[in-house]
C-alpha cells in the first residue's frame, strides 16, 4: 500500500488538540457526498453499512473499518488516503480534500460521536408491530358473519331487537347505490325479483362490481372527498392535488387491490404523490406547520 507522506503528516498534526468535531455539520456532508451511494439504505457494498453508528462500527466483510481504540489504524482512514485502487475510498470520482480527511481523522479519534437517532437512510421498512388479530364474540344461531357477531353484542347491550334480513328489493337498492351509485332500473328490479337462484344476491354483487366504469365514477366522489383531492385554500398550492386525479381514477377502474392502493399513497410514486405533497406550508412556519407533520396528519386522518 502506498501512502502520501504529506497527508499522513498533515493529519497527525491536525488531530493534536483539535476542537470537537461537529458531526451534523462537518462529518455528515463528507460521508453523504463520498460514501452514501455505496453504503447507505439497502446498499452494503463490501458488507459495510453507514446508516447508523452501530452499523458503521460493526464493519463489513473484512472486519471493522473504524477503531475507537487505535483510531490511526482505522481502515476507513487508510482507505480515504490510499492510492491503491483495491483499497481507496471512494473507488471512483473526486478524492477527499486534505481538510475533509483531517476532519474524519479527528472525528474518529474523538470517538466517532454520532447524533442520537440520526440515520443516513433507513433500510427497507419493517413494521414495528404486527396487526392485532381481533377476537370475535360467539355467533348466534344463523348469524355467523363477523359483522353480525359484533353488531349482535351491541344490540344486546342496548336491548334492541335483531332486525330481520332485508328483502330482495331493499337489498338490490342498497347494494346498487353502494357499489355504482345508481338505483336499479325497472327492468333490473323485475329480473332480480323473478330470479329463483339461491345465490342470486352474490351474483348481483358480482354483476355490479363488473361494471368497472360505473364503479370508478361513483367511488371517485368518495375518494376525492376523503383525500381532499383538488382542494385549494390556505396552506395549499392551488390545484396541488389535481395531479392524483388521473392516478385515482385509473386505480379504481383497474380494481387495484386496496393494500397496493394504500401503499402507493403513503409511499407515493410520481403519479400519486399529490396526497403527500399537496400541502405546502410555504416553508416551516412553525412546529405545527411543516410538510412532514401535515403529511403525518393526513395519513392518520385518512387511514
Amino acid at each position: 500500500m502506498r501512502r502520501c507522506p504529506f497527508l499522513v503528516g498533515l493529519l497527525a498534526a491536525a488531530s493534536l488538540g483539535a476542537a470537537p468535531v461537529d458531526f451534523a455539520h462537518e462529518v455528515v456532508p463528507i460521508l453523504r457526498k463520498h460514501c452514501s451511494e455505496c453504503h447507505t439504505g439497502d446498499k452494503k457494498k463490501g458488507g459495510l453499512s453507514m446508516n447508523t453508528r452501530a452499523s458503521l462500527l460493526e464493519g463489513g466483510e473484512n472486519g471493522a473499518v473504524v477503531s475507537l481504540v487505535q483510531a490511526q489504524k482505522s481502515k476507513l482512514l487508510e482507505a480515504v488516503v490510499s492510492a491503491d485502487p483495491d483499497i481507496r475510498m471512494p473507488p471512483k470520482g473526486a478524492r477527499l480534500s486534505p481538510a475533509d480527511v483531517a476532519t474524519l481523522r479527528a472525528w474518529v479519534e474523538q470517538g466517532a460521536v454520532w447524533t442520537e437517532g440520526f440515520a443516513f437512510k433507513q433500510p427497507a421498512y419493517e413494521p414495528p408491530l404486527r396487526p392485532r388479530q381481533p377476537v370475535l364474540p360467539a355467533a348466534k344461531a344463523g348469524r355467523t358473519h363477523p359483522i353480525d357477531r359484533v353488531l349482535d353484542v351491541w344490540l344486546a347491550e342496548k336491548g334492541a331487537p335483531t332486525p330481520p334480513p332485508a328483502d330482495d328489493a331493499t337489498f338490490q337498492r342498497r347494494v346498487s347505490l353502494d357499489l355504482v351509485g345508481m338505483l336499479p332500473s325497472a327492468e333490473e328490479a323485475q329480473a332480480f325479483a323473478a330470479d329463483r337462484r339461491p345465490d342470486k344476491r352474490a351474483a348481483l354483487v358480482r354483476t355490479l362490481l363488473a361494471r368497472d366504469v360505473d364503479y370508478a365514477d361513483h367511488w371517485m366522489v368518495f375518494w376525492n372527498d376523503l383525500l381532499r383531492n383538488d382542494y385549494a385554500g390556505t396552506g395549499y398550492i392551488d390545484g396541488g392535488r389535481k395531479q392524483i386525479t388521473n392516478w385515482l381514477y385509473l386505480s379504481l377502474l383497474a380494481n387495484k387491490p386496496y393494500d397496493r392502493f394504500t401503499r402507493e399513497l403513503v409511499a407515493p410514486s410520481t403519479d400519486s404523490e399529490g396526497f403527500a405533497k399537496g400541502i405546502i406550508w410555504r416553508g416551516a412556519v412553525s412546529a405545527a406547520q411543516m410538510p412532514e407533520l401535515q403529511y403525518s396528519q393526513s395519513v392518520s386522518q385518512t387511514f
